[in-house]
């Protein structure tokens, strides 16, 4: 990993792969190497470039506009069928939220996007409960109110 950070190589995951596709990881890896996949607190601690994706479609459970599930794998490390996934690497839902938005913008290479600041375009959502006091166990179930792109609401509940 060290020529990663040298390099500042970016590195796209989805915690979803184990919350949701957990019996393929435990047949064909089987348990004790399973939890070391997709070692994401140890990836950010070693100052790897590091951003989250939902892979839709290549998971069924993965919905494009459904970020949600996948963030809940990051920081329960449960697998749907609380299945444990090594929770070592759980992180906490500020960091995952900067994943999917500030860094995932920055890696894809995108200019003033993923943050709320001046100069930024005003992408942003609005949520039916706040997920920063929630119980991780219940991320899944928050919901989009409003989706708003260049600070012009285009969906709404």
């Amino acid at each position: 990993m060290n020529k990663a950070v040298e390099k500042n190589i970016g590195f796209v995951t989805q915690p979803i792969f184990l919350y949701a596709e957990i019996e393929s990881y435990l047949q064909n890896l089987g348990e004790d190497i399973m939890k070391e996949c997709y070692p994401i607190k140890s990836l950010l601690e070693q100052k790897v470039n590091l951003c989250f994706s939902t892979d839709a479609p290549a998971t069924s459970w993965a919905v494009p506009s459904d970020p949600f599930v996948c963030i809940k794998g990051a920081v329960t490390r449960k697998a749907y069928n609380n299945t444990d996934c090594g929770d070592d690497q759980i992180i906490d839902m500020k960091t995952a939220i900067i994943l999917y938005t500030k860094k995932s913008a920055q890696i894809a290479g995108f200019k003033n996007l993923g943050q709320l600041k001046t100069g930024y375009k005003a992408n942003f959502i609005t949520l039916d409960r706040d997920i920063f006091a929630i119980n991780p166990q219940d991320v899944d179930k928050v919901k989009v109110n409003k989706t708003y792109i260049s600070g012009k609401c285009v969906f709404a509940r």
